[in-house]
């Protein structure tokens, strides 16, 4: 019932004692080189022109100090080499069409081939598919602890999901944390990103939907920035190249609030406040946008609040079995958001089921994924996580947000993502340094201010939640503060358009 996907960890013993560190062994500086390189695959083989698509390339000869990847005549944004018959690399902006990957070593360069082709195409490519939540991996139980600057690689390509999947939403939970910390998570074989999915304090029991490329071997890493934690992953679907129709395209929504159960909400199920061991099905279809029929899936913001012990909630399609896996967990008191995308089940609906002691939940819909039956909407490409707005330091405008106000992100052109075509965003938003018990609330710029939330905090506190969101013709979004002032950081990881 549990299926645990093979990992490694990778702290290596020449690490461990100060060695010089090679992909193709201990001080490697280019002997044994008598070939030129060969290039027998390229997976993902098509990717926007815009770049930032991670591709796994096979082959051979490429452990070299003075090797080069190139698109065509474009040199990769980066590349690393993974052993002498596997590297990644990460596209350049590029003009539409075909051209070959080639890989330079001191002997000379890889012959052109077929099997060396890669499409950039003005559009992205791949189609999501949601699945009932499946776990992954907890270190609890399983790998151990990450320590300190640790990092963990889990093989989920073709072990989970289908060898040609090019990335994986994942719900990921830090638990049993002994300091301050944060975890980022990446395709293997990448550099490590300026950028993170989880951030807790210590002891905090954190969980985030992160969606991630997957990198070397179907592999993503799982960076352990400070102290010691443990991580539990859950699958929630992944996204594969299109082979034709509608199916697995994403179309966005305007936010919108489609239950609160607090007593008065005046929302849908309000008074419904969930108990120890309940469930609730919540209607996801024919409401707020999303249609009646045609829907394999939907996103959500899902919120817990006036929790009164620890606990979790699990949502899964109504009918459905409830799976091992969990998408909010808290401590009491503590009101919790996380992003969800999560299979339609009987009548249109999802199901919310609640662990332990009691909990009102709050639900926000972003938008929903067809099933093939419904019109052309938006594919999706996958970037390597990016920063592209900091407001202590930059990029972007310096400065918190402060209470009631609004600050405008262009999106459109920054971080991999076009600067004409994209029709909304995955991003990764961060508070930190807020002075007051408040909310974020992100939307298209130009569009009101609506009745919903992406996340809510504390005072002190650091709190990451993925966002799903529409743009606005000019590509922009508006991130709204409540009360108080914040620091917003956010990371972009892909677009639909």
């Amino acid at each position: 019932m549990v299926a645990v996907a093979a990992l490694s960890l990778t702290a290596s013993p020449a690490r461990l004692f100060g060695l010089p560190v090679s992909a193709c062994g201990y001080g490697y500086v280019g002997y044994g080189i008598n070939a030129t390189p060969t290039v027998t695959n390229v997976t993902p083989n098509t990717g926007p022109t815009s770049g930032g698509t991670m591709v796994s390339v096979t082959g051979s000869g490429f452990c070299d100090a003075t090797s080069a990847v190139h698109f065509g005549a474009t040199a990769a944004a980066s590349f690393a080499v993974i052993s002498d018959t596997l590297l990644t690399a990460t596209t350049p902006a590029h003009a539409a069409g075909t051209v070959d990957v080639t890989v330079t070593n001191a002997a000379g360069t890889s012959a052109t081939s077929s099997a060396d082709h890669f499409t950039f195409t003005t559009s992205p490519t791949s189609v999501y598919t949601a699945m009932t939540p499946e776990r992954l991996l907890d270190t609890r139980s399983n790998g151990g602890k990450l320590g300190p600057g640790g990092s963990l690689d889990l093989a989920i390509g073709g072990i989970s999901v289908p060898s040609n999947a090019t990335s994986v939403i994942l719900n990921v939970t830090a638990v049993d944390e002994t300091t301050a910390g944060f975890f980022t998570v990446f395709p293997t074989g990448a550099s490590l990103p300026t950028a993170s999915n989880l951030n807790w304090t210590k002891g905090e029991t954190v969980p985030n939907l992160v969606s991630v490329g997957l990198g070397a071997g179907g592999k993503v890493t799982i960076y352990n920035g400070l102290g010691s934690a443990d991580a539990v992953v859950d699958l929630e679907g992944y996204f594969a190249p299109n082979t034709g129709g509608t199916a697995g395209e994403f179309t966005p929504l305007f936010p919108g609030r489609i239950t609160d159960t607090r007593p008065g909400s005046g929302e849908p199920n309000a008074g419904s406040t969930l108990t120890a061991g309940s469930t609730l099905n919540v209607q996801v279809t024919g409401v707020q946008g999303v249609p009646a029929t045609g829907v394999s899936a939907v996103v959500l913001n899902t919120t817990v609040t006036d929790t009164t012990t620890a606990g979790f909630i699990t949502v899964f399609p109504t009918g459905a079995s409830l799976p091992l896996a969990s998408n909010l967990n808290w401590t009491a008191g503590k009101t919790v958001p996380n992003r969800v995308v999560v299979p339609v089940g009987t009548g249109g609906q999802v199901s919310f089921y609640n662990g332990l002691g009691k909990a009102d939940l709050v639900v926000d819909i972003n938008g929903y994924i067809s099933d093939g039956s419904l019109v052309s909407a938006s594919s999706f490409a996958s970037l390597t996580p990016s920063r592209i707005k900091d407001t202590r330091s930059g990029p972007g405008p310096i400065g918190k947000v402060g209470a009631g106000s609004t600050t405008t992100l262009t999106v459109a052109g920054s971080g991999g993502v076009p600067a004409l075509g994209a029709k909304a965003v995955i991003l990764n938003v961060t508070v930190t340094n807020p002075t007051a018990a408040s909310f974020l609330t992100i939307y298209p710029t130009g569009g009101s201010l609506p009745l919903a939330s992406d996340l809510n905090f504390v005072a002190g506190q650091t709190v990451p939640n993925l966002v799903v969101v529409k743009l606005s013709a000019a590509g922009q979004i508006n991130i709204y503060n409540g009360f108080g002032s914040t620091d917003v950081i956010v990371d972009v990881e892909g677009w639909f358009g």
